[in-house]
Parts: structure tokens; C-alpha cells; sequence
């Protein structure tokens, strides 16, 4: 494999598959850096081609006369000189230790508008991140917690592992927990809500001086200017944005329209008041898209769409 992936005939499942075992085992890191270095060595040999070049130099040089011959003499001489230098200049780094790639480093990943990815963490945390959603995490967790930075919507399934405890970190929390499932709402400038489903976990703000906070399963909390604030849930069809689908039970069209903007990406303005606060239950598949949500609802209440595609804002009236 290392011989096809210098050939560049790896695909790229297997280039990531060969690059994983060479940061894994230390025998196949020193061979992979020995290929490397032949490689980058013999590159600076002369090729097949040199060889008709310098007859026809050959040629032409004895053509000349001695004035002449002795003068490229000197300048040939020079050049074998300054090239000799530059050789030994470009080996000089090929004969040290080359330094090791570093073994952690951190992974981001961002799911655009109208899309939910899910994948698995180094521990076996399995995360789903929503639409317009960023996480930040370490290829490998070592040391003695393992962090996580979210910005936007993600449901985890931590793997447990009490030596290390699991962490989010939010704008304006963490989140600290052991092993267990549970949905973080943090899209920026929005109050940051952990809703728990099952187990156990612990919240703490950083910047005010507060023992942490835990919660119990079907409660959700979230930072006010007055403190914590619980609540807690039955229903968790909420929770089926992970499945591609959105779901509002008894919810103002306003509340809907702000999910809405954060989802797709889309400034949405809504002036008519009545309208706002008209109460809907509905479900959308997510790959809907958003005009084809807006019409579906606009069967249930009259409403007027103007949409300015170069301001990507949308008038609901």
C-alpha cells in the first residue's frame, strides 16, 4: 500500500485507511518516511534524456575554438561547483531525523443547511449534528476529560467511561456527563437548552461562580439572566431531527419561522401579528425544503410569501 499510495494509485478510502495505520504503528511511520526521502532523493538524479543533451553540448563545444572551449571550461566548472552545493544543500534535510506528524489534532465538522450528518468519535461516542451545525473535536481524547465544542444543534450517545468524563462546550455552558443520551440547542445568539434523555449529566457555567447543576431524564435546562431555569418533557418528537424530519406540536408560527431561519440558513420576516402567534402541529421531512414547508403551511392559514433571493430574506405578510 505504501508503494501504490506514492504511485498515487490509493483511493481515497484507502489513503485515509493507510494514513490512520502509519499514525498508529511506529515501525510503518519510519518506513513510510524512508520511502519518502528515496523518493525525494532520487528525484534529483539525472534522467534517461541528459545523456543526448550533453553528446550534442559535446559537439558544439569541440567545434570551438580553444579561447572559447576554455572559457566554457571555467564557466562548466562553476556551474558542477554551485550545483554540488545546491545538492548537498537540498540532501543536508533528508540526512536528519524528519519530525514526527503530531498524534493529536483537532477535527471539524459542519453540516450546511438542509443536511444531518452522523458519525462516530475515537471512544465510541456516536454524535448526529443538525443543519447549519459546527463540532470540534480531537482525532483521539487523552488526558483526563474529553472535550467537545458545539456550536448549533447535535444529540450524543456518549460511550461511558467514568475515568474520562465527556464534555460539551457551549457559549454559554458545559455540559459534563459520564455516559448517556441527550440534545444540545446552541446556535449562536439563541439561549443554549440541554434536553436529557436517558442517564445522567451535570451543567456548569464557567463565567458565574455556581456549583454545577444536575439534571434527570425528560428535564431540560437552560442559563437565563435569573439563573437555571428546568423544565421537563414528555414528548420527544422533537428529537426527530435526527431522523431528517421536523416536527412542531402546538407551536406559535413565529417560534416554527425561527427554527426555520436557523435550519436554512434564511432571514424570515413575518408582520402579520395574528399570524405570528397561530398555533400549528405539523411534521416536515427535512429535504422538503423551505418554500415547499412555507406553501404546505399556507394550505392551513392564508398567508402571503415575497421572497428577495438577493438578500436571501423572505416576507411573510
Amino acid at each position: 500500500m505504501l508503494h501504490r499510495y506514492f504511485a498515487d494509485e490509493l483511493t481515497p478510502s484507502e489513503k485515509k485507511e493507510l494514513m490512520k495505520s502509519v499514525e498508529q504503528d511506529t515501525e510503518l511511520r519510519k518506513e513510510f518516511c524512508r520511502i519518502q526521502n528515496l523518493r525525494a532523493i532520487t528525484s534529483l538524479f539525472p534522467a534517461a534524456s541528459d545523456t543526448e543533451n550533453a553528446t550534442s553540448r559535446l559537439l558544439k563545444w569541440k567545434r570551438n575554438s580553444i579561447r572559447i572551449m576554455s572559457r566554457q571550461v571555467a564557466i562548466y566548472a562553476a556551474a558542477v561547483i554551485l550545483v554540488g552545493f545546491a545538492l548537498w544543500g537540498l540532501l543536508q534535510p533528508f540526512t536528519r531525523t524528519l519530525p514526527e506528524p503530531p498524534s493529536i489534532y483537532l477535527i471539524e465538522v459542519t453540516s450546511p443547511s438542509n443536511i444531518t450528518k452522523s458519525f462516530r468519535l475515537s471512544d465510541g461516542t456516536i454524535v448526529w449534528l443538525n443543519s447549519s451545525s459546527t463540532l470540534r473535536y480531537p482525532n483521539k481524547f487523552a488526558g483526563q476529560e474529553r472535550r467537545v465544542e458545539l456550536t448549533g444543534e447535535a444529540f450524543f450517545e456518549v460511550a461511558g467511561d467514568p475515568a474520562m468524563p465527556f464534555i460539551v462546550t457551549t457559549d454559554q455552558y458545559d455540559i459534563r456527563v459520564l455516559g448517556t443520551k441527550f440534545n444540545v440547542f446552541a446556535y449562536k445568539d439563541h439561549n443554549v437548552k440541554t434536553s436529557l434523555v436517558e442517564g445522567s449529566l451535570e451543567v456548569i457555567n464557567p463565567a458565574v461562580k455556581t456549583t454545577p447543576v444536575r439534571i434527570r431524564p425528560n428535564e431540560s435546562i437552560e442559563w437565563e439572566q435569573d439563573g437555571w431555569q428546568r423544565s421537563t418533557f414528555q414528548d420527544k418528537e422533537f428529537l426527530l431531527w435526527k431522523d431528517g424530519i421536523y416536527a412542531f406540536n402546538d407551536v406559535p408560527f413565529i417560534e416554527i419561522v425561527n427554527r426555520l431561519e436557523l435550519y436554512y440558513n434564511t432571514t424570515i420576516v413575518v408582520t402579520n401579528q395574528e399570524l405570528a402567534q397561530y398555533r400549528f402541529n405539523a411534521k416536515f421531512r427535512q429535504d422538503d425544503g423551505l418554500e415547499s414547508i412555507l406553501k404546505t403551511m399556507r394550505k392551513i392559514y392564508r398567508f402571503k410569501i415575497d421572497e428577495n433571493q438577493m438578500t436571501n430574506t423572505i416576507m411573510i405578510e
